[in-house]
């Protein structure tokens, strides 16, 4: 069955349409010692190729790189989500991009988004956390004071005081409640699936 093999020179192997080119044929035989390579050309001998076997590993070799070209693609845009948020996603339309392309779409992306913080249309979570922070620690002081400022203004009695606080405790407590779950579900008040 051996003598059924076609076997070729690297030349030949090289003129072959949808070959790669002699020089880079040398490199992956180099670099990948399960190249089907029956016999190393030296000086005054050619190399002797298995031609169907060189065929089937281009091929093969072919698809892992597509596939580690595709994972690596997933990477950079599972990347951009973290970095930029679900906004950012590269569409539909963009899978046929190269990668220098699909990058240069991230790029464009990233500085669309950073014009728009200069705008003033995007601000940083940090700040709008913080600020809200700010914003609850005050309503929390404001309301520890309410039923006190009331009793002064109009006859409360001991037990309506209490009672008041016991509310505003419990509503602050929901809202907490509330906050808690919106950002263990990465939801904000104004997305539709929060519910706020």
């Amino acid at each position: 069955m051996s003598e059924d093999r076609i076997t070729a020179s690297l030349s030949e192997l090289a003129a072959v349409a949808g070959m790669p080119s002699e020089p880079t044929l040398r490199k992956l035989i180099k670099d990948n010692p399960d190249f089907p390579v029956i016999s190393v050309g030296k000086k005054g001998s050619n190399y002797e190729i298995d031609v169907e076997g060189a065929i089937a590993w281009l091929q093969a070799h072919e698809e892992q790189r597509r596939e580690a070209e595709r994972q690596r693609s997933e990477q950079v845009k599972q990347f951009a989500l973290d970095l930029l948020g679900p906004d950012a996603a590269v569409s539909n339309e963009a899978v046929g991009l190269s990668p220098a392309e699909r990058k240069a779409l991230l790029e464009e992306e990233l500085v669309a988004m950073k014009v728009r913080e200069r705008r003033g249309e995007l601000v940083r979570k940090a700040s709008v956390e913080a600020a809200f922070a700010a914003m609850m620690d005050l309503i929390n002081q404001q309301r520890r004071g309410l039923s006190a400022r009331l009793a002064k203004r109009t006859d409360l009695t001991r037990a309506q005081q209490v009672l008041i606080d016991q509310l505003l405790e419990r509503d602050l407590n929901e809202l907490v409640d509330k906050f808690e779950e919106m950002s263990r579900n990465d939801h904000s008040p104004g997305d539709p699936d929060s519910g706020v």
